[in-house]
């Protein structure tokens, strides 16, 4: 029970940072689709492979 409280814990710490980090707004209707779309944004920019058009048309929406 103690393991799980701490990942909530850790879970919440890592989603708040990913908010302020991208400036997306906490409590918006949009909040949750900010923060993944701008992380999968990040990282793409970050790796040297390419992404599949699949990413690329999810990310573009």
């Amino acid at each position: 029970m103690r393991l799980i409280l701490i990942l909530i814990v850790i879970i919440a710490i890592l989603a708040l940072i990913q908010t302020k980090r991208h400036n997306c707004e906490f409590g918006s209707d949009d909040w949750f689709d900010c923060v993944v779309t701008n992380t999968q944004k990040e990282f793409l920019a970050r790796t040297d492979a390419p992404a599949s058009p699949a990413v690329v048309a999810k990310i573009s929406q």
